[in-house]
């Protein structure tokens, strides 16, 4: 069974791309998380977590193959 995708985000890109204000910290949820389709190419459902740990253990439980490490 294929794991799936996943690649790490940061809410400071996010905010750089799209130029929302500087003081927007998207409410302290910082550390993105992008499932990706199978081919890992598409982005299918973005989360974001307050933590660098909460974004670790939801790797860990969902079993994620991170591409951008």
């Amino acid at each position: 069974m294929k794991k799936q995708k996943g690649e790490l985000e940061h809410w400071d890109n996010i905010r750089n791309d799209m130029k929302y204000p500087k003081d927007d910290n998207n409410n302290g949820f910082v550390y993105g998380l992008n499932l990706l389709c199978e081919e890992g190419i598409d982005i299918i459902d973005v989360e974001w977590f307050k933590t660098a740990q909460e974004r670790w253990d939801a790797i860990e439980k969902y079993n994620l193959h991170i591409i951008n490490l």
